[in-house]
Protein backbone atom coordinates (compact mmCIF):
# COMPACT_ATOMS: atom_id res chain seq x y z
CA UNK A 1 0.00 0.00 0.00
CA UNK A 2 2.92 2.69 1.23
CA UNK A 3 4.82 1.72 -2.56
CA UNK A 4 1.30 2.37 -4.03
CA UNK A 5 0.88 5.97 -2.57
CA UNK A 6 4.76 6.80 -3.48
CA UNK A 7 3.95 5.97 -7.45
CA UNK A 8 0.90 7.99 -6.60
CA UNK A 9 2.29 10.83 -5.65
CA UNK A 10 5.31 10.77 -7.75
CA UNK A 11 4.30 9.55 -10.99
CA UNK A 12 0.58 11.11 -10.99
CA UNK A 13 1.75 14.22 -8.54
CA UNK A 14 -1.52 12.78 -6.18
CA UNK A 15 -1.56 15.32 -3.25
CA UNK A 16 -4.04 12.99 -1.63
CA UNK A 17 -1.40 10.13 -1.64
CA UNK A 18 1.64 12.61 -0.26
CA UNK A 19 -0.90 13.87 2.61
CA UNK A 20 -1.53 10.09 3.15
CA UNK A 21 2.42 9.56 3.44
CA UNK A 22 3.13 12.40 5.35
CA UNK A 23 0.08 11.19 8.14
CA UNK A 24 1.11 8.33 8.29
CA UNK A 25 4.42 9.82 10.07
CA UNK A 26 2.51 12.07 12.33
CA UNK A 27 2.79 9.82 15.26
CA UNK A 28 6.58 9.33 15.07
CA UNK A 29 6.87 13.37 14.23
CA UNK A 30 4.71 14.71 17.56
CA UNK A 31 6.84 12.29 19.57
CA UNK A 32 10.34 13.64 18.22
CA UNK A 33 9.09 17.02 18.22
CA UNK A 34 8.24 16.11 22.02
CA UNK A 35 12.07 16.39 22.75
CA UNK A 36 12.41 19.51 21.16
CA UNK A 37 12.09 22.50 23.37
CA UNK A 38 8.44 24.31 22.95
CA UNK A 39 9.36 27.69 21.12
CA UNK A 40 11.51 25.39 18.38
CA UNK A 41 8.72 23.15 17.63
CA UNK A 42 6.59 24.88 15.54
CA UNK A 43 9.62 25.92 12.77
CA UNK A 44 10.70 21.87 12.96
CA UNK A 45 7.40 20.93 12.30
CA UNK A 46 7.14 22.79 9.34
CA UNK A 47 10.90 21.97 8.17
CA UNK A 48 10.37 18.13 8.49
CA UNK A 49 7.08 18.44 6.33
CA UNK A 50 8.95 20.37 3.37
CA UNK A 51 12.01 18.14 3.72
CA UNK A 52 9.69 14.59 3.70
CA UNK A 53 7.45 16.04 0.93
CA UNK A 54 11.15 16.63 -1.71
CA UNK A 55 11.79 13.04 -0.46
CA UNK A 56 8.33 11.82 -1.01
CA UNK A 57 9.25 13.56 -4.71
CA UNK A 58 12.85 12.72 -5.05
CA UNK A 59 12.39 8.95 -4.28
CA UNK A 60 13.70 5.88 -6.30
CA UNK A 61 10.72 3.94 -6.65
CA UNK A 62 12.93 1.71 -8.85
CA UNK A 63 15.04 0.87 -5.30
CA UNK A 64 11.13 -0.52 -3.97
CA UNK A 65 10.74 -3.35 -6.42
Amino acid sequence: MFTELLVQAQQHHDQEATLHILESFVPKIKASLRQVPADYRDDLKQELYVKMIEVIQTFDIRALK
